[in-house]
């Protein structure tokens, strides 16, 4: 196997892309953690087996889950925390209680911080009810909860097996259930206290459209975005949708019929438009009304699975597959938004580990993911993982704001920013008046609107630079 070169070219390539942006360094990947496992007497993974999700904290640390093992009795998944040293501690084992239950599920999914400072998550399977639950944990004391137990209703309407979640600027969580079938796939909204709720259930004799969701999101028209995983029919298979969560509207924007079908999330570009990936390695496009879908270029000839897809502080598109040799080997791209492929980093299976996931742009600008299967800590075959670090030498990803809540109000008044890339805010302005500001996550800022604010546009800055809001913020 031919390794990508791992050290980094001393100068800055001078030539420019059809973006506009300058390529960045040549990326160096770094393993910062490997999950050890022995295999004498027993199977003993004491910080879980098979990493599925990484995600940065305002805290300084990053916080991710594994699917299987950790400590305790027929443990089935931890929530781990890690340092930026690279030092991992295990939060919670999802391990069985004295009576054999596992009441918080097992196999968890999915963990993102919420504005009032704990982590939200779901667990894929068990509960109460068997097929799964959405948890709160506390970061400090590893204290947790049930928030939603699946299956909760009569022939379980609620659905069954969640998977991704986000919090929309309303202060609800979002997610969905599947794609499984069983014994129906659903967008659901669940507010901090439980209340839940089911917004639509996928693919319908009348609307068939896909069961479940690859990572959700919140656009700045108040819409939720995304592809449906798979469906129970091969036309169409899966599909690109739209739901406004004030009228439950849900439309179909794209659909993809076997085998050309959608496997990666959806994002929004600076663009306003959409990307995502299909089969095949294909990036595809598309408005954010459904019109002018196009496939614009094959970014891999030999990875073709699921990946994942984000925009960059460079300006460029990134993301991860797998398939290739051993499997799952990785591939992590870097391509414009016309398709023109810049870097391609092969992962080495047995180092680096295999199928990388949950790759995202840190406030250091640099790339964090987790390999949900081997690496170098893999002992007789058993399936680890890794967390890895990618430095392509790009700058820290400058603030983006997608919407803010209330849109008008006096001095003293508190609001509500949503957007990305908060961590390390250095200011927040209205109008040009400095703001008090505190910063619940990376997607979340809470402002005060200062005395002798003026009705006028918002500003934050960070390490990455500074963005102002598009829409005006009204000062009566």
């Amino acid at each position: 196997m031919v390794r990508f070169a791992r050290s980094l070219f001393g100068a800055l390539m001078l030539c420019f892309i059809s973006s506009g942006f300058a390529q960045s360094l040549s990326p160096t990947l770094k393993v910062l953690f490997s999950f050890p496992c022995t295999v004498n007497p027993q199977i003993d993974c004491p910080y879980g087996l098979a990493p599925t999700r990484l995600m940065e904290s305002v805290d300084g640390n990053f916080y991710g889950t594994t699917a299987n093992y950790g400590t305790g009795l027929n443990a089935q998944g931890t929530v781990f925390k890690m340092s930026r040293s690279g030092t991992v501690t295990v939060l919670y084992n999802f391990a069985e209680l004295p009576d054999g239950s596992l009441p918080y599920g097992s196999s968890p999914e999915r963990i993102i911080e919420g504005t009032d400072g704990l982590l939200y998550g779901t667990a894929g399977f068990n509960g109460p009810y068997g097929v799964g639950t959405i948890f709160t944990l506390n970061k400090t004391t590893g204290a947790i909860s049930d928030l939603h137990n699946f299956c909760m209703k009569t022939l379980c309407t609620d659905g069954a097996y969640p998977s991704d979640l986000l919090q929309a600027l309303d202060g609800n969580f979002y997610g969905s259930t599947g794609p499984s079938g069983y014994p129906a796939d659903v967008l659901y909204r669940v507010s901090p206290s439980g209340t839940f709720a089911v917004l639509h259930t996928y693919d319908s004799k009348s609307q068939p459209d896909g069961g479940g969701a690859f990572q959700p999101f919140q656009a700045a028209n108040g819409d939720l975005y995304g592809a449906t995983v798979a469906g129970g029919q091969n036309t169409p298979f899966n599909s690109v949708f739209r739901f406004n969560p004030s009228s439950k509207a849900y439309t179909i924007l794209h659909p993809f019929d076997w085998p050309n079908i959608a496997e990666s999330n959806l994002i929004q570009a600076s663009s306003g438009e959409l990307f995502g990936l299909q089969t095949n390695s294909i990036l595809y496009q598309i408005s954010s009304s459904g019109s002018g879908y196009r496939q614009v270029a094959a970014l891999s000839a030999t990875q073709f699975s699921d990946g994942g897809i984000l925009q960059a502080s460079d300006g460029n598109l990134w993301g991860t597959f797998y398939g290739g040799q051993c499997a799952g080997q990785g591939i992590v791209f870097a391509a414009t938004t016309a398709g023109h492929v810049l870097h391609t980093i092969v992962f080495d299976c047995n180092v680096d580990g295999q199928h990388p996931i949950s790759m995202f742009q840190a406030s250091d600008g640099k790339f964090y993911g987790v390999t949900f299967g081997y690496g170098s800590a893999s002992t007789n075959s058993v399936w680890n993982g890794t967390i890895w670090e990618l430095d392509a030498g790009l700058p820290p990803p400058k603030p983006s704001i997608v919407a803010f809540s209330p849109t008008a109000g006096g001095a003293g008044t508190v609001v509500l920013l949503q957007g990305a890339h908060f961590i390390g805010t250095t200011t927040v302005s209205f109008n040009g008046i400095n703001a008090s500001y505190t910063v619940p996550t990376s997607g979340f800022i809470r402002a005060t609107v200062p005395a002798g604010a003026k009705t006028g546009k918002i500003t934050i800055t960070n390490a990455g630079g500074a963005t102002t809001s598009t829409q005006s913020f009204t000062v009566p």
